[in-house]
């Protein structure tokens, strides 16, 4: 529904529509029950980010902009470079709500990357009364997930706070591979007459081994190509048979998994300094430490070109001893972003008019590394392990982002059911990338591609308007309308991905 104070459509679900749908479940995938809102994934609760698809009229997932109780999260890209996804963000049972505004969002969402609309979600405050919840899910192929919270109910002068934490583990649908992992999430509120102040912390810890995806080639016959795992001597067996070499890109590998660990935090806080001037205030940080893991053959099309450009004098076979006998190799592309920001944003009532001021900063530091690992024969990795001692430093990317928004916006009562709202956005986003470890000349596809070398770009708007209308004229229907210009600022992502320094 449009609700009464915007002049766009927005519409929400409660923390009991959430849970009722599944218990765990990723508050994206509970948004698809809303008109326009279409998402697919692999497993049930939709918390497997490779496989993830999201649209919302027409805009993907990576032109819309993501928030959890204002602190920006990104535009949501697989091995995200500037963020994370909501579940990772809060543990699922601790949402409150979430809502989607759907062909614009409001000026004073955080996001470098709101073409189309904004998905907001608020995690749920204290309870007043102390308490604890305890709930358990079980399922078919040794499927749980274990949720736990308490609640210290009122104490002291306005102060409540909570704990809980999460534990899921869930087989993958066609193979032998376990996703899930541990998250933590806690939360503090103090709230006084003209304070209110919200500490709030999450960490989260999961391993999701990816699917690959389903295909329908020419001519129908559809098909998958579940991974191998755990059937060592079966993939072994597979790479030397005639099957692997008549699949050409269509070969099955070892394992692929998404390993994610992420520390998020912030602290709010709002004051009233009279009934028509309101402030909030807010500082967040998050750390992500992750990598994507393929594990598959050495012989795959490309890589003995790639492999050739670091060990030029080895033939295949001897290839085959330095990655440790086994055929196989593992790939990572491995993510470390450390990034924290400050919002404020203030709130005046004159008359019938309610202005809203605000802005945002933001730096974000963001590393991608791609390395090759051994694949000992006699010691192999599983899906769930760190990968340590490269044997390839393919390349790495450093990138450094400064992001600063303002806004400045006029709602305006006329009459009791007619309002008009205008206002502007500033957007400028300086990022510099760089390139510390290059690529050797014939390790790219194609061979003779180079990695650029790295560049500052700015990304500058400074006058996005917008301009909206609502008439409730009934006490049913309403009418709205609502023109915007906005921007998505250019992802700080390297080679293999559409971004200027994905360039070759």
């Amino acid at each position: 529904m449009a609700t009464a104070r915007r002049t766009r459509s927005e519409q929400s679900i409660n923390h009991t529509q959430l849970q009722r749908i599944l218990p765990g479940i990723n508050p994206v995938k509970a948004l698809e029950i809303l008109p326009g809102v279409v998402f697919e994934d692999a497993d049930p609760w939709g918390n497997n980010e490779q496989n993830s698809s999201l649209y919302i009229h027409g805009f993907n997932q990576n032109q819309l902009g993501f928030t959890l109780d204002g602190v920006p999260l990104g535009d949501q890209s697989y091995g995200n470079f500037n963020g994370l996804s909501p579940q990772r963000a809060a543990i699922s049972e601790n949402i409150g709500s979430a809502s989607v505004a759907t062909g614009s969002g409001a000026l004073g969402t955080a996001s470098t990357s709101n073409l189309g609309g904004s998905l907001q979600f608020t995690t749920q405050d204290p309870l007043h009364k102390a308490g604890g919840q305890l709930s358990q899910t079980f399922g078919s192929w040794s499927t749980f997930r274990t949720f736990a919270r308490v609640d210290t109910g009122d104490f002291g002068n306005g102060n409540s706070a909570y704990v809980s934490w999460a534990r899921q583990d869930a087989r993958a649908w066609d193979f032998a591979g376990h996703q899930g992992g541990n998250q933590v999430n806690a939360k503090f509120v103090h709230q006084g007459s003209k304070d209110k102040i919200t500490a709030f912390f999450d960490w989260s810890d999961k391993v999701e081994p990816n699917e690959d995806g389903i295909v329908e080639p020419q001519g129908g016959n559809m098909y998958v190509r579940p991974f191998l795992y755990p059937s060592l001597n079966e993939a072994v067996k597979y790479y030397n048979s005639a099957q692997y070499q008549n699949a050409g890109l269509n070969y099955r590998n070892y394992y692929s998994d998404a390993q994610r660990e992420d520390f998020l935090a912030y602290v709010k806080w709002s004051h009233d300094f009279s009934s028509h001037l309101h402030w909030d205030n807010q500082i967040y940080y998050h750390h992500d430490m992750g990598e994507g893991v393929v594990a598959g053959p050495i012989s795959a099309a490309g890589l003995p070109t790639l492999f050739g450009a670091y060990f030029p004098t080895d033939s295949s076979s001897r290839l085959s001893d330095v990655f440790g006998g086994s055929g196989m190799a593992t790939r990572t592309t491995e993510y470390w972003d450390n990034r924290g920001g400050i919002m404020s944003t203030l709130h005046y009532d004159v008359g019938h008019h309610h202005i809203e001021l605000g802005g945002w900063y933001e730096r974000n530091n963001n590393t991608q590394a791609r390395r090759w690992y051994a694949f000992d024969i006699n010691n192999p990795t599983t899906p769930y392990d760190r990968q340590s001692n490269p044997l390839i430093h393919q390349y790495t990317n450093y990138f450094y982002t400064n992001t600063w928004t303002t806004h400045l916006q006029d709602n305006w009562q006329i009459t009791k059911n007619f309002s008009l709202s205008a206002g502007f956005k500033s957007e400028l986003v300086y990022t510099n990338g760089t390139l510390p470890v290059a690529a050797l000349p014939g390790s790219l596809s194609p061979s003779n591609a180079r990695t650029i070398p790295g560049g500052t770009i700015a990304a500058v708007k400074p006058f996005l308007p917008a301009f909206g209308a609502l008439w409730n004229f009934t006490p049913h229907e309403q009418w709205f309308a609502n023109i915007q210009e906005n921007m998505r600022s250019f992802q700080d992502t390297g080679y293999g991905s559409a971004s200027p320094w994905g360039m070759t």
